[in-house]
């Protein structure tokens, strides 16, 4: 509905460009969410990660994802503009979607920069050219922008929830590389989409204001992409007065942005130390079916979609009822929701078992989990030696990959405490005398995970095959805990983040100068980026010294302080904004009065 400053003339739906912005959103969300769901696994499976270190890879990963919006944001204030600016980072963008599934550490990681680069700049840049659009083609109209900001959210998370329940289910099936086809084919089709739209999008001009002697005005100019360049001549007075307004605004905004940085380092561990904790300490079945432990965090993205058309609603019937709630307020509510749900956490941590150090044995049969030696080291078992006194496993030709971690071999066997014997040969686990799962966990095997029937029958052998042994952390299987803890400390979290990402995102546009609203709002993009190279770089690498329980509760302690301290700041921005409200309608009057002489 339009609000009461809206002009009559002017339609109240959304405008046409909304829709190239939903789709393409849609899918390039669906590309880097679908990436990111199970990057931290493949780390740890591919490229021989230890498990601390993928989560400060992916700490860092997801900074430099929130860092590349400041420069996306000066590029495109400054030089390509909004469309153009997105682009032409698209195209790395597609081009590293394609590379990051090849087993390489430096070929990854040189992908990984591309990803970042090109998720980085395109995210200040479609949101404010959606805002100037809406500026432009429904002058006025604030509250159905606000929709537009929340209906474009949604469809972040539509693509999410996507990709995040089909990446985990196509690395299963027919592994990592061809898994992150699907994210690559989608950045592609995202291109397009967004290309197509440009004729329904506001029109840019970019503004310079450049020192002059008074009475001068430099000529206006274009861009290489064709966009107007509009100069205006300035005193070295107003260029130092122009210069206090921006410092003004980020002095505004950002003490309340660094309180939310708290909230994202929480969040961002759901891409991490999350699916850790999931894939050891709990039972992953949903309805009766075994689920990956990553493919749990698409719960997020299924909850947003539930839950902001509802949001929606609710603030449009308190704001019409006369009841507007601050965007401060939100953010506070935000804070204690995202502490409950590490309270949530930690208590799903206390119920676990402990964590014992295991082996595990991988074919293409299936997994055998098996008690490991204390003393024993893969990295120095060679020939036919056994890997351990109490785990049996010996082979002819054993070989230490560096690289993964991991100790493979092409024939050999593993014995049984009860006298059984396991054969494997050229890589493969002989299943026709394989006793069943009663009779491998009474010759001490842990934790059989064998395949059976149409999937044994679907196995091609290659030449290439081999088995592989690796230590891990494990639970017993009766001391986990139910996986619909994390789904329930996911549907917290999502509340939180309904409430603090969207309010944030449309203030940091609301709360900008227009020559600077695309770096503004790479600035609020940029605390993701601070919350994890500042904070879960260095913390996630302490859940592998810590107990489950006391990890979480340590982050859920932090949220408690972040919320003493946001009250006076909340204060503060709330006076500035309505100083703010103040100077604007006063020169709008002023304005008035002028064009009324």
């Amino acid at each position: 509905m339009p609000s009461a400053s809206a002009p009559p003339d002017v339609p109240t739906g959304h405008p046409p460009g909304f829709w190239f912005f939903f789709w393409g959103e849609f899918a390039e969300r669906c590309s880097y969410y679908g990436m990111r769901a199970i990057l931290a696994k493949y780390m740890i499976d591919k490229l021989g990660v230890a498990e601390g270190d993928a989560g400060t890879f992916m700490s860092l990963f997801i900074a430099a994802c929130y860092f590349f919006p400041l420069l996306g944001g000066y590029i495109a204030d400054n030089f390509l503009g909004k469309y153009w600016t997105i682009v032409g980072f698209s195209v790395p963008y597609v081009v590293a979607q394609f590379l990051v599934g090849m087993e390489d550490k430096y070929i990854v990681f040189m992908s990984l920069v591309l990803l970042a680069m090109g998720s980085g700049v395109i995210k200040p840049n479609i949101s404010t050219l959606m805002g100037l659009t809406y500026d432009q083609q429904r002058p006025g109209q604030d509250q159905l922008r606000t929709s537009a900001f929340s209906w474009f959210y949604m469809a972040i998370n539509i693509g999410a929830w996507l990709s995040q329940m089909a990446m985990p289910l196509l690395r299963n099936k027919y592994g990592y590389q061809v898994a992150f086809l699907f994210p690559a084919g989608l950045m592609a089709m995202a291109l397009v989409i967004f290309a197509l739209g440009k004729r329904f999008y506001g029109k840019e001009r970019i503004e310079r204001k450049v020192v002059t002697a008074p009475g001068t005005q430099p000529p206006d100019g274009r861009t290489i992409t064709g966009l107007p360049v509009v100069y205006k001549a300035v005193t070295p007075e107003e260029k130092q007065s122009d210069f206090k307004l921006k410092m003004e605004t980020l002095s505004r905004i950002g003490l309340l942005f660094l309180t939310v940085m708290f909230f994202w380092a929480i969040f961002d561990q759901s891409a991490s130390t999350w699916i850790f904790f999931a894939d050891t300490y709990m039972d992953c079945t949903l309805f009766g079916i075994p689920a990956p432990a990553d493919a749990i965090q698409s719960f997020n993205a299924l909850f947003i979609i539930i839950l902001v058309p509802i949001s929606v609603f609710l603030f449009k019937s308190l704001d019409r009822a006369g009841m507007r709630v601050k965007a401060t307020q939100k953010l506070a509510l935000g804070f204690i929701l995202t502490g409950l749900s590490m309270a949530i956490m930690s208590v799903a941590g206390s119920l676990a078992g402990a964590k014992q150090e295991m082996l595990k044995v991988t074919t293409a049969e299936g997994v055998l989990v098996l008690p490991k030696a204390d003393a024993s080291d893969l990295s120095k078992v060679s020939g036919t030696a056994k890997v351990g006194t109490d785990v049996p496993v010996s082979a002819t030709d054993f070989a230490f990959d560096e690289k993964k971690k991991k100790l493979s071999f092409t024939n050999g066997t593993i014995a049984l405490k009860n006298g059984q014997v396991l054969t494997v040969s050229s890589g493969h686990l002989v299943t026709t005398a394989l006793p069943d799962a009663a009779g491998l966990t009474a010759g001490g095997v842990a934790e059989p995970l064998l395949k059976s029937g149409e999937e044994l029958k679907s196995i091609k052998p290659d030449s290439k095959d081999r088995a592989t042994l690796e230590s891990i952390g494990w639970v017993k299987p009766e001391e986990r805990v139910t996986v619909w803890w994390q789904v329930f400390a996911y549907l917290i979290i999502t509340v939180a983040e309904i409430l603090i990402s969207v309010t944030g995102l449309e203030l940091a546009f609301v709360a900008a100068p227009k020559t600077m609203k695309s770096f503004v709002t790479g600035c609020w993009l940029a605390v993701v980026g601070l919350a994890n190279l500042v904070i879960n770089a260095p913390i996630t690498q302490l859940y592998q010294y810590m107990t489950p329980s006391a990890y979480f509760a340590m982050l859920g302690g932090a949220m408690v302080v972040v919320i003493v301290v946001f009250i006076p700041i909340a204060a503060q921005f709330n006076r500035a904004m309505l100083r703010m409200k103040e100077a604007e309608d006063a020169a709008k009057a002023a304005e008035g009065n002028t064009e009324a002489v």
